[in-house]
């Protein structure tokens, strides 16, 4: 990940969560009851595919 451009607790969050797959894998683990890769890969309605899912859960947990 790249340093951020400011300290500003808004943008900080925009550039860790700002692309689109990122914010539908925390939806789905928040809201969707899903806990598991099978079940995040399986039952998101937006049909994520199985690279990009392993990339955001990546980075989200570097975050």
């Amino acid at each position: 990940m790249n340093a951020p451009r400011s300290g500003c607790p808004i943008n900080l969050t925009l550039e860790a969560l700002g692309d689109r797959w990122s914010l539908i894998v925390i939806r789905d683990l928040m809201f969707g009851n899903r806990r598991h890769f099978r079940e995040l890969l399986t039952r998101s309605e937006e049909r994520i595919a199985s690279n990009i899912l392993a990339d955001r859960l990546t980075r989200l947990e570097k975050a």
